[in-house]
């Protein structure tokens, strides 16, 4: 090593050193004022319930409001460009889930942001399951009776999803691919609302969706919940039976709902950040506030989270080329 670069490198380790108490001070002050989490859908869907339920444990927590920036449409990345195009300064924080990172890496050609590079993993916060929705108009009152209908019938019936590609897409494409149905795929865009107005109109047949969303619909009968994808019944929906009870157990496909930072956020602000949401996670109240609307409090290391996206990305990339999904 010459002379130059050994005393750029002391220099170097000198800077470093100094900044450990900067960063440390910085996590420690954190945050001074409103902390923005945005979430890449429309309100009333199940992103939108976790993160007003974390954000308001997060502001009491703090000290400091954390404002729900919604920011829907193309899918969630709408919303996913803006959290990454953010400043890195830990005020911005960004709810993840699959459709606009690991589904959208395959599902699109080209994508507006590095759905790994452009994004700091802090933690997982819940994780959730899915039921398959189908109209009243219909004359079938349960998954035999729908699955016969649909089979002498091909064709005839639409399924609605929030968009191509998303959680509720494959979901659904999983089951008539398990189930060899043919039924016509129509989205709506980033909206579950809608879904369940199509479905409460007759307009499709079919819809998956989040327990949470769908509770108070099936409860009041608007629609009909025919099975959902949890390995028991969930607490808030008794009565409709899982996929593996009626003889589907490999109809799994589970939500999830992580927090993610612009990449450059500094290490001290994602620690904190991460500390604080296993704490909220550990909390029996907040645990019981999330479980009464069908999700699991979850939190796991920045390490963990990443690991986690990159096996969730080499699981839904084969599911996406087999049914021969792209855009544009």
């Amino acid at each position: 090593m010459t002379p130059t670069r050994r005393k750029f490198g002391q220099l170097a380790l000198t800077l470093i050193g100094a900044s450990a108490p900067f960063a440390a001070a910085l996590a420690e002050d954190f945050p001074s004022r409103p902390v923005y989490l945005i979430v890449p859908y429309a309100g009333g869907g199940s992103g939108d319930l976790l993160a007003r339920l974390l954000g308001d444990r997060l502001s009491k927590l703090w000290g400091q409001q954390v404002v729900i920036e919604n920011k829907p449409g193309a899918g969630g990345l709408i919303g996913t460009e803006a959290a990454a195009k953010s400043p890195a300064d830990g005020y911005t924080l960004y709810l993840a889930t699959d459709g606009p990172l690991t589904i959208a890496a395959t599902l699109h050609r080209r994508l507006p942001y590095d759905w790994k590079g452009a994004f700091a993993p802090i933690s997982m916060m819940a994780m959730g399951y899915q039921i398959l929705l189908s109209s009243p108009k219909l004359p079938a009152a349960n998954l035999k009776d729908f699955i016969a209908l649909a089979k002498d019938n091909p064709g005839k019936y639409n399924f609605a999803s929030i968009g191509v590609g998303s959680a509720p897409h494959l979901a659904a494409e999983l089951f008539l691919s398990m189930a060899d149905l043919k039924l016509t795929h129509v989205p709506y865009p980033g909206s579950s609302q809608q879904c369940i107005a199509a479905l409460m109109s007759g307009d499709v047949a079919m819809f998956m969706v989040g327990t949470s969303t769908a509770t108070p619909f099936v409860k009041a009968g608007s629609v009909r919940g025919l099975a959902v994808t949890a390995p028991a019944r969930i607490d808030s929906l008794p009565d409709v039976p899982t996929f593996t009870e009626l003889g589907m157990p490999k109809m799994d496909y589970s939500l999830w709902f992580a927090i993610e930072a612009p990449s450059g956020t500094p290490a001290a602000i994602i620690n904190k950040v991460h500390d604080d949401i296993a704490r909220l996670a550990a909390d029996m109240d907040y645990q019981k506030a999330l479980h009464i609307r069908g999700f699991e409090a979850k939190a796991d290391t920045p390490e963990q989270l990443a690991a986690f996206l990159q096996n969730n990305y080499l699981q839904v990339k084969p599911l996406i080329e087999r049914l021969g999904l792209q855009v544009n």
